[in-house]
């Protein structure tokens, strides 16, 4: 159960900008749809003059169309690409050499990859992995020459291996980090980028703080983010990782979790 105040003393008249992971937060993994009430809950904040951003690791070529166009700034690709109505204000891609490592691992059949730029995406192979990630974010993934990644500016990979062998990547490879929304794939980004990075970055393009700022999240992804804003809550179908950073855990996607959070904060 979520308490009825916000945390740390925070007043529900502080919080000015709202951050949201988009699949199992915002959308539904069931339905792949945004619920009325959820609807309801970001045309209150908006109301009450609260900023609505998204932050997720898709990039803007895989939104969903209840999102497009739709929100007051977009963190994509986990922080790695930012952009709002005026244009891009953070552009992070992974290193190069690092772009190389993961690419030479790849090709040894280590595992397969995701390649995310910024206005296109490729597999490396349509296995039976890939597929089943693709079935859970309701896409459809094409494949491609990896090598393409080599000469083109990479902002994201997913790697599609477990969480047991996460290390074949962080254990060689220079210059990134990973992060995990499932055990399908780990998202592969710069070291120096993430969700936080991208969350501090339009707070300082509107004129606000940390403190001013809530942020939704479901995933081991959104753990971070979840704990570099004032607020952070975790939906109930939330992974443990995520509802351990979160201030707060509220109910199910499914069972009007952004909606009972916001009404039990004050936020509406």
């Amino acid at each position: 159960m979520i308490p009825d105040i916000l945390p740390s003393d925070i007043l529900p008249s502080d919080i000015r900008c709202a951050f949201f992971d988009i699949d199992g937060t915002l959308v539904s993994t069931r339905t792949h749809r945004m619920s009325q009430s959820t609807k309801n809950a970001l045309a209150c904040l908006r109301e009450r003059g609260v900023r609505c951003c998204i932050a997720s690791g898709r990039p803007r070529y895989q939104l969903q169309p209840c999102v497009e166009d739709a929100f007051d700034a977009y963190v994509l690709l986990s922080g790695q690409l930012c952009f709002d109505s005026d244009g891009v204000y953070l552009k992070n891609p992974i290193p190069p050499a690092s772009v190389a490592g993961v690419v030479d691992q790849c090709e040894r059949g280590l595992y397969d990859i995701l390649v995310l730029e910024e206005s296109r995406s490729y597999v490396s192979r349509l296995s039976d992995r890939v597929l089943e990630a693709g079935r859970n974010a309701n896409l459809d993934y094409a494949e491609g020459d990896i090598e393409q990644a080599l000469s083109d500016e990479v902002y994201q990979f997913c790697a599609f291996l477990g969480p047991e062998d996460e290390h074949v990547i962080t254990d060689s490879i220079g210059g990134v980090a990973t992060t995990r929304w499932c055990d399908v794939f780990c998202d592969v980004i710069p070291a120096t980028g993430g969700k936080p990075e991208g969350v501090r970055a339009t707070l300082d393009r509107f004129g606000l703080t940390c403190d001013q700022a809530i942020a939704f999240g479901d995933g081991d992804n959104d753990a971070s983010m979840l704990e570099c804003v004032g607020v952070g809550v975790a939906m109930g179908n939330g992974t443990p990782g995520a509802k351990a950073a979160a201030d707060v855990v509220t109910d199910d996607t499914d069972d009007d979790g952004i909606w009972n959070a916001c009404v039990r904060l004050g936020l509406v």
